[in-house]
């Protein structure tokens, strides 16, 4: 009899505070239907193999795990709001006589009836979009597949599981807060947050010595190494920065304002400084939260947008034809003659025919340039400034490319240079000095570090002797080190010409033909083979930097509304007072407009400087995942921003409404 009557009591309070309930359903939906989204797709890739690798696979099952944590802390937080705005109700049923364990029986059923809502709506819902989700997955990834509707029942067990336990956290949150607190306190617990703060500005100038740091590290990190090093620090950094600026710094900016008699004493400004003064403590938290995410969203989706979009340009630069393979040489009597002869036996034994062929002996180093003398080091790799790739090629393959006709002696050398470099009329090498006989064109190799500077030297050498000197010189100091052996690597790059069954054909069992053939065999791949496992591990990135996004997006949003409902029913006394005192329904109107412009625009604006501030960072972060197309990454970055904007606005606009009438009603 008192089960049933306590799921009453929870269903009529759910009724009757719809206004805030209805928006935490609907969010418990989302991300339980996303969950589950994420989960069947994962599912359903592993029975039926759809990727060859397991990097999709281990991407998605971290995805997983971050969505769980986000998850918890966007219903702990909408929780926590809901507990508060109804703790004088329940104070209430205190004082009418329920006991503490028949008011957490009653919140039992509240939190279960909410869950089971949720845990319907979210799968039924997750279901439904499940398959058009993993359509679209695998059209970013560029996987073809045949839609099958089916509703994979570990993934049903999986999502129950995860948020049984969720919701089972937060019963006995709440069941803990209700037993610590007496009638009274509930009562007054949902006005406890409007004492004014005081402003402490040691936390003020704190916070701001902590954004200053946090941005230096960004903006002077050397190099991508250096900014791979730092840019965690700077990232917590200025997240404890955020929250300290809007926990202490805007109070102390707000007190200085109201103690400027001309600025402060305007109906306009009173209302809203004063407003804005008297609970910035709670509202604080709340904003710095929604700016951090913010920029999350941001740098989520325009790098993983970048990333993938800029493939192709990847692509480009590393096959200058459709296949490539390679091997090491260990000595100069290693000539390419036994790879070219094992790639013409098996092109004759599939019928096809090799074209438009280019091969070269390269060895490449780290190095810096010091007062017009190369200095080899694997020291220098934090310091874009001072790191140079130096690559060493034989004159007989630079001819042989480039249609030139070089000629030179054993002290001669041939280079291309690209960024910051002065290397006279000689080049110096450690010990070594060559003749500079001539500046030549760029034979547009490719390599695996070419991303990490902008500063290239190539030389062109006599023969392969002097690669190989220049090989064993890099080996005999640094060997050991952490950028490892350097080795001389003959690459080959064609095209073929012939039937597509044919071409197919050659490549699948090319590995395996040359390895009889060719000692130290390293790479044979395809652009069609590198196509596919780039757009399946971007793509991936992209798909999780939309669904990651959309997490963010759904914790803002909560945020922002249930902000809008606390201050709402916190501002209704305070505007009616202003209206009987004069204030006309207008000036009401207007001066809470202004409030929510300054107050919810602002978290926006922080996240824009925060990312044009950390944009230089993570155009190094990008270059050593490979991105060569930095334009596209900022043009990426100025769409992200504009049309996060545009979407924020509508849920300002959505909001406002909400707050204006809970004030004016």
């Amino acid at each position: 009899m008192f089960k049933i009557m306590y799921l009453r009591l929870a269903m009529t309070n759910i009724r009757q505070n719809k206004t805030i309930y209805f928006p935490y359903m609907l969010a418990n939906a989302l991300v339980i239907a996303m969950y589950y989204i994420l989960k069947s797709i994962r599912s359903m890739m592993q029975k039926a193999g759809t990727v060859k690798g397991s990097n999709t696979d281990m991407m998605l099952g971290f995805c997983a795990v971050v969505a769980v944590f986000m998850t918890f802390l966007i219903l702990v937080y909408v929780n926590s709001f809901v507990l508060k705005q109804r703790k004088k109700e329940i104070g209430l049923y205190g004082i009418l006589g329920l006991e503490k364990r028949h008011l957490i029986a009653m919140m039992f059923w509240e939190v279960a009836v909410t869950a089971g809502k949720g845990l319907f709506f979210g799968i039924f819902s997750g279901a439904l979009l499940s398959q058009l989700v993993f359509l679209l997955f695998l059209k970013i990834i560029h996987i073809p597949s045949t839609l099958e509707f089916t509703v994979p029942l570990d993934s049903v067990l999986s999502t129950c599981g995860t948020f049984v336990v969720i919701y089972f956290i937060l019963f006995c949150y709440n069941s803990i807060s209700v037993w610590k607190m007496n009638p009274a306190d509930m009562m007054k617990g949902a006005r406890e947050g409007e004492r004014e703060p005081k402003a402490k500005i040691a936390l003020a100038v704190l916070g701001v010595a902590a954004l200053a740091f946090g941005y230096g590290l960004a903006l002077l990190a050397n190099g991508p190494y250096e900014t791979i090093n730092v840019f965690l620090p700077a990232v917590l950094l200025v997240i404890a920065a955020t929250y300290l600026l809007f926990l202490s710094g805007s109070i102390a900016f707000l007190k200085w304002m109201k103690k400027r008699e001309r600025i402060y004493y305007k109906p306009g400004n009173f209302i809203t400084i004063s407003g804005m003064i008297y609970r910035m403590k709670q509202n604080a938290a709340g904003l710095a939260t929604i700016c951090i995410l913010s920029t999350a969203v941001i740098v989520a989706i325009s790098s993983s947008m970048s990333m993938y979009l800029g493939e192709e340009d990847i692509l480009r630069i590393r096959f200058p034809r459709e296949y490539k393979t390679s091997y090491i040489m260990d000595d100069v009597t290693q000539t390419p003659d036994t790879l070219l002869r094992s790639l013409d036996k098996r092109a004759h034994e599939t019928g096809v025919e090799i074209v438009n062929a280019r091969g070269y002996a390269q060895c490449w180093l780290g190095a810096v340039y010091d007062d017009g003398k190369l200095r080899l080091s694997d020291e220098a790799l934090g310091k874009e400034e001072d790191l140079f790739l130096f690559l060493a090629l034989t004159q007989d393959d630079y001819n042989r490319m480039m249609g030139a006709d070089l000629s030179l002696e054993e002290d001669e050398t041939a280079v291309f240079t690209k960024g910051k470099i002065q290397l006279g009329d000689k080049l110096r090498l450690e010990d070594r000095t060559w003749e500079i006989k001539k500046t030549v064109e760029n034979p547009e190799t490719w390599n695996e570090v070419m991303y990490l500077t902008d500063n290239l030297v190539v030389a062109v050498m006599k023969d392969l002797d002097i690669v190989m000197e220049i090989r064993d010189m890099y080996n005999t100091q640094y060997a050991d080190s952490t950028t490892g052996y350097r080795t001389v690597q003959y690459e080959y790059y064609f095209d073929l010409k012939g039937a597509s069954d044919a071409k197919n054909m050659f490549f699948e069992g090319l590995r395996n033909h040359l390895v009889e053939d060719v000692p130290r065999l390293l790479t044979v791949d395809s652009i069609d083979t590198a196509r596919t496992d780039y757009y399946e591990q971007y793509g991936s990135i992209f798909f999780i930097g939309i669904f990651l996004s959309i997490l963010f997006v759904t914790a803002v949003c909560l945020i922002i509304y249930y902000k809008q409902i606390t201050e709402g029913y916190d501002d209704r006394e305070r505007f009616h007072i202003m209206q009987k005192v004069g204030m006309s329904r207008e000036e009401v109107k207007k001066a809470i407009r202004k409030q929510i412009l300054q107050v919810f625009f602002l978290p926006l604006i922080l996240a824009a400087i925060h990312m044009a501030v950390a944009f230089p960072a993570l155009c190094r972060l990008l270059r050593v995942m490979n991105l060569v197309n930095l334009d596209l990454f900022a043009v990426c970055t100025v769409v992200t921003v504009l049309v996060f904007g545009c979407v924020y606005f509508v849920i300002y606009s959505l909001t406002s409404r909400t707050y204006y009438r809970l004030v004016t009603r």
